[in-house]
């Protein structure tokens, strides 16, 4: 069977086949993730959102993978880069469909504060940084909506079908603030002039408070540091720095 490479992720690549798409995970990737992936997404596709249904879960060559509906369309990101003067109106999608997702709930996917609270458990920050995080989640607003987790251009695909929802991984049930402050992380990385942007239209679409998005972004750098991404470490580090103070 030849495959096409069509999308390439850190930790996995999307090929395209004749009639299906296969998501190949890199060599040593860990089983357990593969399959809590595989369930997510099955948790998420039963509730209603679109994403590329997975087939069949298995080995390729020695790595782990999973065959899925063709990936077919432009992510949001591939829209941005071709056309970067339309870039604010992407903005404007990328916000309406998360805040579609978050209109959704389903128990059956983990808890947004309890992997928090374990991601800062096992990270190397000082444990009185530790203790001030842990106090900040515990007094935050308990929410069950469906939060992506990684929520960034790269994860929306549109084609001619419709808006598919990609990578489920990092998903959680919780409160839609942090998934917000993980997607304004992301673009204050990668595309810092856009950052505030997004935020703005956030809070305008759904009459929150900055501030209370801002108050969600130690945390969520918090448990994003433990990925030890070398590109992401000092954006992280100097964004929990500040409720130091």
């Amino acid at each position: 069977m030849k495959l096409e490479i069509r999308n390439q992720r850190r930790n996995n690549t999307f090929y395209n086949g004749d009639k299906n798409s296969y998501k190949i995970f890199k060599k040593g990737y860990s089983k357990k993730d593969v399959f809590l992936e595989a369930y997510i997404t099955s948790c998420i596709e039963s509730i209603g959102i679109s994403v590329l249904s997975i087939h069949e879960v298995k080995q390729m060559d020695g790595q782990w993978a999973f065959e899925t509906d063709l990936f077919e369309g432009q992510t949001l990101y591939e829209m941005m880069i071709a056309n970067p003067e339309k870039t604010e109106e992407y903005l404007h999608q990328l916000v309406e469909i998360q805040t579609k997702i978050h209109k959704y709930k389903c128990p059956e996917i983990p808890v947004q504060r309890q992997k928090f609270s374990d991601y800062i458990n096992q990270s190397n920050l000082d444990s009185s940084l530790k203790i001030d995080l842990q106090e900040m989640l515990s007094s935050s607003p308990k929410h069950k909506k469906v939060c992506h987790g990684n929520f960034t251009p790269h994860n929306v695909l549109i084609n001619e079908k419709g808006t598919f929802i990609l990578d489920w991984n990092h998903a959680t049930q919780g409160n839609a603030s942090a998934d917000v402050a993980r997607t304004y992380l992301w673009l204050k990385l990668y595309m810092p002039q856009y950052a505030d942007v997004y935020l703005k239209m956030f809070c305008e679409k759904t009459n929150t408070s900055s501030q209370y998005v801002k108050n969600w972004v130690p945390i969520v750098a918090a448990s994003r540091i433990i990925k030890n991404n070398p590109e992401e470490l000092r954006l992280l580090r100097d964004e929990i720095s500040v409720m130091e103070y």
